[in-house]
């Protein structure tokens, strides 16, 4: 049974075990939505999510104020690019490397200084998933439902890997590792059992009369557990669209609110290539979750839903902490950390220059000039159309109140 353990529960290199803490996690609060009768596996996901997006919050608040800092290093580490652009030497990749690391240091950051956090939340946002995607190999409390079907089978048909219809079913829902059978293996059939949805149990019943009995015993059980708002977490929207397709959509929608708020508290340059990239890996990623939530288990769906609703709620507090932050202060901090590093070392302190408080002048006042613009540019839309539009009873939008515009037009232009 050993070798069937990385179907079931992960033992990949860091993924394993903080899937494992995580599953312990999952676990109690299933137990203790259960003592309210309450057994519901969406409910505990929800809950799981929750308390999961709490003790990653100080690693998403230094995330946010390092994406802070960034832009006012940002035009300094650009510049020194520019300026060895065409330079391919290796005297100048030196150079500009120096040059690089002593405008990290120069704000008391390095350049690793977002990576670290994001380093630290990929183990735990692949371990989720690997919780989520598989409950019964971490939650104790549902996999007992599914082994007692999965012990009948084994006790009562013993040649069950050797039924074609029962292989194909199995082969349908191990979406992981190996999809062959193993007679005896009660977690491999846990795992394909968990996917079954409604037609499926019958196909099994069909295929196993013998079990017909303590598969009625159980079902209403799994019904419960695993019915969110009439959906079944365990099975994909593509296989049962409706009511499940609402899944994709929040998915898509909240993601791509929580993604405007966590980029509201950081100024964008309009000649900066990467800030153009991150707009675009924005507008696409809530289409990529839409089609993940799409085909994977409703499971995965609901996760993605908390987890985006969770971000939205946090985030609108964090936006509110971050407007109050004021970015002198912030590098004076990160100085002061540095600096205590430095005398350790015997080296003397970094200080923040008159070229730093000017860079930081003149980021604040590209992103005032900026936002004016727009300000202006809506208010000379609005004073425009509002001309078009006056002295005519045309209902706005129609083709008569078109005609008027280029009359007008027309007119003014004639002047």
């Amino acid at each position: 049974m050993d070798a069937f353990l990385l179907l079931t529960k992960s033992n990949t290199f860091i993924i394993g075990p903080v899937a494992s803490l995580l599953g312990y996690i999952m676990e109690g609060i299933f137990v203790f939505c259960s003592w309210f009768g309450i057994a519901n596996i969406g409910l505990s996901i929800i809950l799981f999510t929750l308390i999961v997006k709490l003790l990653m919050l100080p690693m998403s608040i230094k995330q946010q104020k390092f994406s802070k800092l960034n832009a006012v290093m940002m035009p300094e580490i650009q510049a020194i690019q520019k300026k060895y652009k065409d330079k391919k030497d290796q005297e100048s990749l030196l150079k500009q490397q120096a040059e690089t690391k002593a405008v990290y240091e120069k704000y008391g950051t390095s350049p690793t200084g977002g990576c670290l956090q994001l380093l630290i939340q990929m183990p735990i946002i692949f371990a989720l998933y690997r919780v989520i995607y598989n409950i019964p190999a971490y939650v104790a409390s549902v996999k007992e439902v599914y082994m007692e079907i999965g012990n009948a089978l084994i006790e009562r048909v013993p040649d069950y890997s050797q039924v074609e219809g029962f292989v194909e079913l199995a082969k349908a829902n191990i979406t992981q590792g190996s999809r062959t059978l193993e007679a005896g293996n009660v977690n491999k059939l846990v795992d394909a059992m968990y996917n079954f949805d409604h037609s499926e149990w019958n196909k099994f019943t069909e295929l196993f009369p013998s079990l017909t009995d303590v598969v009625a015993e159980r079902l209403p059980e799994i019904d419960r557990m695993n019915a969110f708002f009439g959906i079944n977490l365990a099975t994909a929207p593509a296989n049962n669209l409706w009511p499940a397709i609402i899944i994709p959509i929040l998915a898509g929608l909240t993601q791509w609110y929580s993604t405007k708020l966590m980029t509201a508290n950081t100024p964008q340059r309009e000649d900066d290539p990467t800030a153009k990239t991150m707009n675009t890996m924005n507008t696409i990623m809530p289409l990529v979750s839409v089609f993940f939530c799409f085909t994977f288990a409703s499971g995965i769906g609901v996760y993605w839903v908390a987890s985006s609703v969770c971000q939205i709620i946090i985030q609108l507090i964090v936006n509110k902490h971050m407007e109050k932050i004021d970015v002198n202060q912030l590098i004076e901090k990160n100085l002061e950390k540095v600096n205590k590093k430095r005398a350790k070392q015997g080296l003397p302190p970094q200080k923040m220059t008159k070229a730093s408080v000017a860079s930081l002048h003149q980021i604040e006042e590209n992103e005032n000039a900026r936002l004016e613009k727009i300000a202006k540019r809506e208010a000379q839309m609005k004073k425009s159309t509002e001309f078009y539009n006056q002295s005519s009873n045309a209902k706005p939008g129609s083709l008569a109140a078109k005609a008027n515009m280029v009359q007008k037009y027309n007119e003014t232009h004639k002047k």
